[in-house]
């Protein structure tokens, strides 16, 4: 990798050049090329349609949050105290942390089960970023916050309903720019 400064030959993947100590980690992220994949590293996460927040108190019981997520058909219930995010309890929360308990769901209230202290993602993150944190964290739901103001949630189906319009999209153009024009 060669130093834009100096001109250096340094070795790739190199922090900082070895001989004039500029930093060279910015030129060492991917690029976007075109398309979806532009798409998926520029693009904000507001381009997205993501899901109102539901949201319950911490001492609410395990019986009453599934019966809400069933009810609104949502796969995980943000759960606030005091009007802030003090964690999301979701389908995953429920199999990992309930199944085999033998307790009553009604006698177990979220705060002992939940995942506290959630990742959250703020209105101009890129759909990359997003991506990135479920893929480290292992899960299908993040918050968007801004500030402590939950604003919605996002989810994995909401990133591959956008990808599957992008490329469809995509396709349709490509199609209507092949076709031959009408003789006339």
């Amino acid at each position: 990798m060669q130093c834009p400064a100096c001109g250096f030959e340094n070795i790739p993947g190199s922090d900082r050049c070895d001989e004039c100590m500029e930093p060279l980690a910015e030129l060492d992220l991917p690029q976007a090329q075109s398309g979806v994949q532009k798409r998926l590293m520029e693009d904000s996460i507001t381009r997205l349609e993501t899901s109102p927040p539901h949201s319950v108190f911490s001492g609410t019981s395990v019986a009453k949050a599934l019966e809400l997520m069933k009810e609104m058909n949502i796969g995980c219930i943000l759960v606030v105290d005091e009007h802030q995010l003090v964690g999301i309890f979701s389908e995953r929360d429920f199999l990992l942390k309930l199944a085999g308990l033998g307790k009553p769901l009604t006698d177990v209230v979220l705060r002992e089960v939940m995942t506290p202290k959630p990742v959250t993602l703020e209105p101009g993150d890129t759909i990359r970023y997003a991506l990135h944190l479920m893929s480290v964290g292992g899960f299908r739901h993040i918050p968007i916050v801004d500030n402590t103001r939950v604003l919605g949630i996002l989810s994995i189906k909401h990133v591959l309903r956008y990808l599957n319009r992008s490329v469809l999209r995509s396709e349709i153009r490509k199609a209507l720019l092949q076709q031959p024009s009408p003789g006339i």
